[in-house]
């Protein structure tokens, strides 16, 4: 279930700031309307390989599955593997 965030708190984002991808092009980890399947795997594996490298990878999963994040790579999962695993913790 995501968790409303009524005002911004700096100690639910100061995590970010570690994070491996805070220098890296945000198109690697969201991707376009036009993508192809094919091009799609190849940037989340891209995006992945960053994820595997960051000190803060299980925050950002953790704030990823909180906050209903819906789009994009968060913690080294896609939206479709983090929809996988709220649906198979949903009783």
């Amino acid at each position: 279930m995501a968790v409303p965030l009524r005002y911004p708190r700096s100690d639910w984002w100061n995590w970010q700031l570690d994070a491996e991808c805070a220098d890296v092009d945000p198109g690697l980890f969201f991707p376009p309307d036009s993508e192809g399947h094919g091009d799609r795997l190849r940037r989340e594996r891209l995006a992945k390989s960053v994820c595997v490298q960051c000190p803060v990878r299980v925050h950002c999963h953790e704030h990823a599955l909180a906050a209903g994040e819906s789009h994009g790579i968060w913690g080294g999962t896609s939206e479709t593997e983090r929809r996988r695993m709220t649906r198979d913790l949903t009783p």
